[in-house]
């Protein structure tokens, strides 16, 4: 009898202890990671073309979140490979996460400062030039460890401005997220 008790007693104490690990995200949380992948511009003139992006994010609650990104992609024109736009974006956007288990599905919006300026034979030419614009997409994070994902996502940028051509295009990424 003595001995049952102890083999049930050490075949669910590891059960104990992990249900007693702290959810990932859970409130005051933060995220940090990165993105690589591809942005297709809106604008027909202009190539597809590597997309960067840097993230941190807060987690008010574990579902919603607060992401700030830094972003750079530099699309060039067709024909022309040394002409181009570089785009620089600084965003912050408001995501709502789903937890089903390892996989955690997530959608999101807010607005960014976009900083777009023409490409001249590889060299920036003019002045660069600020515009306000607006971003949403989703995408899915998968737990590779308890704080570790592997995460793919799409998101529209858009970002118009008169003096030079349109920035607004759809990024494609994949990338990881560490959370603290």
């Amino acid at each position: 009898m003595r001995f049952a008790a102890i083999t049930a007693l050490l075949l669910l104490a590891p059960a104990a202890g992990a249900s007693a690990q702290p959810r990932v995200p859970d409130t005051a949380m933060w995220g940090v990671g990165g993105d690589i992948g591809i942005f297709v511009p809106h604008e027909g003139a202009l190539n597809s073309a590597l997309d960067l992006q840097g993230l941190a994010e807060y987690y008010f609650t574990p579902r919603v979140s607060l992401r700030t990104a830094l972003g750079w992609t530099s699309p060039s024109f067709e024909g022309r490979e040394d002409d181009g736009l570089r785009v620089t974006r600084l965003t912050m956007d408001v995501q709502y996460n789903w937890e089903y288990g390892k996989i955690h599905p997530f959608v999101g919006g807010g607005f960014g400062v976009y900083f777009l300026r023409l490409i001249e034979n590889g060299e920036g030419a003019g002045d660069t030039q600020s515009d306000g614009g607006i971003v949403f997409g989703g995408g899915i994070e998968y737990f590779t460890s308890r704080t570790l994902t592997v995460k793919g996502e799409g998101r529209y940028h858009i970002a118009n401005d008169d003096v030079v051509p349109d920035g607004t295009g759809f990024s494609l990424t994949i990338g990881t997220k560490k959370y603290f």
